[in-house]
């Protein structure tokens, strides 16, 4: 595998990509799912969910358990009880996938510019980020809800470079989903895929990163 070379700043997803999250997005959906006396869902069925923010998570959930669509005022409520729900559960039972915390160290010793994007509310991020040690390492937190697009839109890539004032073939992102990638590519800079996340449960393969690694410190080896 060809290592890339002048990259200056990495890109990183959160959910599927540095973190686990399912298990605490599941016990905060099963939280709100009680308040509405409505049937609980699993991880399987959450890790297909996640990737498009808490709102659209939300919404596919309830209509999965009822089998019809919420309304706007309906979806509003769920997710103000979900958010509050995942507040408390925020590092319950989720996990950094190995080798995570390592190789993030690595990659700042190196000198690299690392940015989160991620399609998770921004509310959320450092109180996560520290929990797990790894707050030090981001030199930027986007999160859905800090620019007016995200992923798989451009924005939050380009902001990211124009930030560090970085050149776009200077930029690389790393995901484990289609939205991750698609950003990547509709910014016009280099993907690398990872095969362990969540990806709606297709192969991420399909989506044509650049480059596809199935552990996290094989970026070591690109980079």
């Amino acid at each position: 595998m060809s290592q890339l070379t002048d990259i200056k700043i990495i890109c990183f997803d959160l959910d599927g990509t540095l973190v686990n999250s399912v298990p605490d997005l599941r016990l905060a959906l099963n939280a709100m799912l009680d308040d509405l006396a409505l049937p609980h869902v699993n991880d399987l069925l959450v890790k297909t969910w996640v990737g498009d923010g808490i709102s659209k998570m939300v919404e596919r959930s309830l209509l999965h358990v009822q089998g019809k669509a919420s309304s706007e005022a309906e979806l509003i409520q769920a997710v103000s009880i979900f958010d509050e729900y995942y507040q408390q559960f925020l590092n319950t039972e989720s996990g950094l996938y190995p080798a995570v915390r390592s190789t993030l160290f690595s990659l700042q010793d190196k000198g690299y510019k690392i940015a989160l994007i991620t399609n998770k509310a921004e509310q959320f991020l450092p109180k996560l980020l520290a929990y797990f040690g790894i707050n030090r390492c981001f030199d930027l937190l986007l999160g859905g809800d800090t620019l007016s697009k995200n992923k798989p839109d451009p924005m939050q890539v380009i902001h990211a470079c124009e930030y560090f004032n970085v050149a776009l073939s200077q930029a690389v992102m790393v995901g484990d989903s289609r939205n991750d990638i698609l950003a990547g590519q509709n910014a016009k800079i280099k993907t690398i895929a990872l095969t362990y996340g969540y990806n709606y449960g297709e192969p991420i393969a399909d989506i044509n990163p650049d480059y596809i690694i199935n552990h996290f410190d094989e970026l070591l080896t690109l980079l």
